[in-house]
């Protein structure tokens, strides 16, 4: 008794499924291997690993160089940094004394302006008029 099974390309026996799973089974075995797989001598996966280890320690340090480069750069710009804010907080100060200066330099010259205009027109009223006497 044959049964047909429906299969993505079609129709198969059951003889044939049993032939795909064999050969299915069979690629997922190990072939038997008849060479030597060659085999790396200890003394050069010694040399080579030390070799990376060398590598990473030289990258290593050439990064801890840098990384003090970069520390001794930043703490030389803090240091130029707090001392501008010093030296901006200092000019504000002056700017406000300047500033007051300059608000009471201005209310003494409208106080000046306004007596010499006061004591200029009281002095053209008592003099006497030089159209009229002529």
């Amino acid at each position: 008794m044959e049964r047909q099974m429906r299969s993505r390309g079609g129709f198969s026996t059951t003889e044939n499924l049993r032939s795909s799973a064999e050969n299915i089974l069979r690629l997922g075995r190990a072939p038997a291997i008849t060479s030597e797989i060659p085999t790396a001598r200890e003394g050069d996966v010694s040399r080579k690993g030390q070799a990376a280890l060398d590598l990473v320690n030289s990258v290593a340090d050439t990064i801890s160089l840098t990384e003090g480069r970069i520390e001794t750069l930043l703490v030389r710009a803090l240091e130029q940094l707090r001392t501008m804010e010093e030296r901006n907080r200092v000019l504000e100060q002056q700017v406000k004394q300047a500033e007051t200066r300059a608000r009471e330099a201005e209310k003494w010259l409208v106080r000046l302006h306004v007596e010499i205009e006061d004591k200029f027109t009281s002095w053209r009223a008592g003099r006497p008029d030089r159209a009229a006497a002529a």
